[in-house]
């Protein structure tokens, strides 16, 4: 019998992982020097904890607002629904029931405040981790969290609990270590207290991974490596195509042996490394990351073309993204609308109705481009909405694009504007009928766009001013997609009105820095801007969660 997925560890306080399908090898490696990361490293996360951000300075404002009556309680609720949650979407209602809550809740608690660190290792047979590579080695987990004698024997306790109840086998007790270990047909499972630190691994025995956990514990008192590990909150480096090809072995190898892997090296995917931090400067939150790919991007970044007639004060936010054709040619849905593809796009929101969102995208030769796709729209799109439920598209009286819907607060609609020579796609959720007399959108913001040459990626927004148009935009959204609500009256809606005054500037710029690397800069308030806050909130009340 076999573990469940390893993403299981990932969301459960690291309990009880799965480690399947990945064939072990003839011999252990040698652990890798205690001072580096290993080359098989495929993953490394380190989180400082609340304590330690209650102390710093520069998270002087996020943890003010963390500690607030309604935070607190959404994250109580949070924690109460993974407390069973988690086992019934990844064990299913019958073995979930098995588990008590009490098992994995404080352990949560204890995840949000203290200083904790993981890192997965997994052996390949490719010298390059920009190349498709084979596994041959079965990959090994290793997590620390720094904790007090107290809670280290909650650990202690509480882990031996969940291992028996999950797998019916009998936990052996370590009491030179303070732990345990649970030995399987492909893994051996310990808990071991080092120093100051409680360490859970699967893996092999013996585990280098975990020998080099403990051997750096031993040396600095910490388990991780970083260059700078005093002005970091939060630091993540993934391998995201090797840690897919890793986790897709494990689900699909479990209770059948062996596993083929004759088509692991056609299943690569094209992000070979993601690295992300999270800082602070007192008021802020500063997210920092990279993004590097496996092979050069196709081509260069097309110049500018801004839409300054068509985007004017008082504007909410504006995002301005490009060099994405190539994707959107090999997009069947895009396809289907047999538009050219644009090289640009332009998003900006408005104050007054929550429906002033605008999307605006050049176009060649959009005034012959956009009535045919508004026949087309007429002929092909009504019939699927009128056999779903949905309501149908309409000609618009004034332009050659189409409405849809005549509801008094969102009517979207697709039209041409510009000229023949400059032609723009132009679309949205409710008319801008001031269009014509508000405010030039500001200058400086444009020129802050026109003087980034390497710039993929802009978006600025007022996010608390913001935040009441994405709700309702989420709520209709719900609603059109038969979705469920996110109840008013819930711990997540009293959250985001109590964050909505608190919530000042966010600005995200994404870089092309390198033939095969982007960078990205962030600087907001609590790190997520108003799109994403709501996303978050819907997320947490969904009544599947935590599955969406």
């Amino acid at each position: 019998m076999y573990f469940r997925p390893a993403i299981l560890a990932l969301l459960t306080a690291f309990l009880c992982v799965s480690v399947t399908g990945c064939r072990k090898s003839e011999a252990p490696a040698p652990a890798a020097p205690p001072t580096v990361l290993s080359p098989d490293t495929i993953a490394s996360v380190h989180w400082v904890g609340k304590r330690r951000l209650d102390l710093d300075a520069d998270a002087y404002y996020l943890s003010r607002v963390w500690s607030l009556p309604e935070t607190e309680r959404l994250q109580s609720q949070t924690f109460d629904r993974l407390a069973t949650g988690v086992w019934r979407v990844l064990l299913g209602d019958a073995a979930a029931a098995r588990i008590p809550p009490i098992v994995l809740r404080p352990l949560l608690d204890d995840l949000a405040f203290n200083e904790s660190y993981l890192e997965i290792r997994a052996t390949t047979n490719s010298t390059s981790s920009f190349q498709p590579s084979t596994f041959n080695s079965q990959p090994s987990f290793a997590f620390a969290i720094r904790l007090n004698t107290l809670h280290a024997g909650i650990w202690e306790t509480n882990g031996a609990i969940a291992m028996q109840l999950l797998t019916g086998s009998p936990i052996v007790a370590d009491h030179a270590t303070h732990g345990w270990s649970l030995q399987r047909t492909n893994a051996t499972v310990s808990l071991t207290r080092v120093g100051d630190w409680t360490g859970l691994s699967v893996g092999p025995s013996p585990n280098p991974l975990a020998d080099d956990l403990a051997a750096r514990i031993r040396r600095d008192g910490l388990p991780f490596v970083s260059a700078d590990t005093n002005n970091l909150w939060f630091e993540a480096t993934l391998a995201p195509s090797r840690l897919a090809d890793c986790f897709s072995l494990s689900a699909g190898g479990e209770g059948r042996g062996e596993v083929d892997h004759s088509s692991l090296a056609t299943r690569h995917s094209s992000l070979s490394q993601l690295r992300l931090t999270l800082s602070g400067d007192g008021g802020n939150v500063i997210t920092r990351g990279s993004l590097t790919f496996a092979e050069p991007f196709a081509s260069g970044l097309p110049p500018w073309h801004l839409p300054g007639g068509l985007v004017h004060e008082p504007l909410l936010g504006f995002t301005a993204v490009r060099g994405g054709q190539s994707a959107l040619t090999a997009s069947p849905l895009w396809n289907r609308l047999q538009l050219g593809a644009p090289d640009q796009f332009y998003l900006w929101s408005l104050t007054g109705s929550p429906s002033q969102f605008y999307l605006a995208a050049p176009l060649p030769d959009a005034v012959h481009q956009m009535p045919a796709l508004a026949d087309r729209l007429l002929q092909n799109a009504n019939p699927w909405l009128a056999a779903n439920g949905y309501i149908s598209f309409d000609r618009a009286a004034d332009t050659n694009g189409v409405v849809w819907g005549s509801l008094p607060d969102i009517q979207p609609f697709i039209k041409f504007a510009g000229t023949a020579d400059d032609g723009w796609l132009y679309a949205g959720l409710f008319p801008d009928a001031s269009a014509g007399a508000g405010q030039p959108a500001p200058d400086g913001m444009f020129q802050n766009i026109l003087h980034r040459p390497n710039l993929v990626y802009y978006d600025w927004e007022l996010t608390g001013a913001r935040l009441p148009s994405c709700l309702y935009l989420g709520q209709t959204a719900r609603q059109i997609f038969h979705q469920a609500q996110l109840p008013v009256p819930s711990a997540s809606a009293a959250w985001l009105t109590m964050l909505q005054p608190r919530l000042r500037t966010s600005a995200t710029i994404l870089t092309r820095t390198a033939p095969d690397q982007l960078t990205f800069l962030r600087k907001s308030t609590l790190g997520l801007t108003a799109p994403e806050l709501q996303l978050l909130a819907g997320w947490l009340e969904s009544p599947r969660f935590p599955a969406w």
